[in-house]
Order: C-alpha cells, then structure tokens, then sequence
C-alpha cells in the first residue's frame, strides 16, 4: 500500500516518520520516502519563489522518480510518503497532519530558515485547511489527525492504526476529515 503522509509544515510528519524509521517494531513494515529530500537533493524542481522562499516542485519529474523508488520495493512493504506535496502524487489513502495555528507558528517560528512571513503563510494556509481539501479532491480515502496536544507516540500509533484499518477493511472513522475548523484563526493583512 502507498499512503501519503502530509500537512503544513509544522505538523510533525518528520518526526512522526522517524519513529516509523527507526522502531523495530515498524521498520521492516514499513518504508518511509522523503519527498522534500528528493526534490531538493535532486533538483526537481523549475524555480524558486524568491519572495516566499520556497521553491517550485517539477510533479512530473517528481512522480516519474518517486515511482521508480516506489519499485525498489517488494509488495509487502507498505510506503509512506513523507513531505507536504505527497498528496499530488498518485497514492491508496492520504493522512493530513493537523495542528492548531498557533501550534504551527510557535514550531516553525523555532526553526532558523523561517521568516516570519513563512511562518504567517504556513499557520493560515492551515487555518485554511489548503492541504486537506487538496487532499479531498484528490482521493477519497483521506484522513486527519489531529496533533496538537498529543503525544508522539499517539500520533504514530493514529497513523498506524489508520493504515491497518484501511488494509483490513475497517475504516477508521475517528479520523474522517472535517472535525477540525480553525477558519477564524486566519489573520488578514
């Protein structure tokens, strides 16, 4: 199974992945691909956005190199795609990480290559919900977790549960999507 691991930077997708990596419980079960790692190490992507310092993913390469990864890969393995543009890519089932904005402002305000004005973008962008609903049109096996207040080891045990459910045909309701609503948090110019 390939299930895309996504949300606003900030939400923990990193840090969640790296348990998986490194648990052994989970790691001959599991693969974990960094896409923000292939597409910078790599450089796929068309350019840079200066004033948002960001840059701009090539998808098409993207996705031709992360499905040659994907092949390195016997069946067995399940895939998680790590990164917050893992959702545009072809996949069975996307989890949305979520965490309040204000959350996200004080994590990505710690991190040193994040203007305030990164930050600001980021903690609306969730506020907004941008990645869930591209998610939503995306796929209809979405789902979100709420990270905010729980523990690490809660969220991989969420991420994981979800991703048996989904296997076995016991879909996890708890994490269906549109319980979570920070709209009023969005700050205008």
């Amino acid at each position: 199974m390939i299930i895309a691991l996504t949300g606003t930077p900030g939400t923990g997708k990193t840090t969640v992945c790296d348990v998986i990596r490194d648990h052994s419980r989970y790691k001959k079960q599991y693969c974990i691909i960094d896409i923000n790692k292939i597409v910078l190490g790599e450089k796929l992507y068309t350019g840079k956005d200066e004033a948002r310092d960001t840059y701009e993913a090539d998808m098409d390469e993207l996705k031709e190199r992360v499905d040659l990864e994907i092949h390195k890969f016997p069946s067995s393995i399940d895939i998680i795609l790590e990164g917050h543009l893992s959702h545009l890519l072809p996949v069975e089932a996307i989890i949305v990480l979520r965490a309040h904005p204000l959350a996200i402002r004080k994590r990505l305000g710690k991190r040193m290559n994040y203007s305030l004005a990164k930050v600001r973008e980021n903690a609306n962008a969730e506020a907004l919900d941008v990645i869930l609903v591209e998610s939503v049109e995306l796929n209809k096996n979405v789902f979100e977790i709420n990270t905010t207040d729980k523990n690490l080891l809660s969220v991989v045990k969420s991420v994981i549960s979800i991703i048996d459910g989904i296997k076995h045909g016991k879909i996890p309701e708890e994490f269906f999507p549109g319980k979570i609503n920070w709209i009023e948090m969005v700050e205008m110019d």
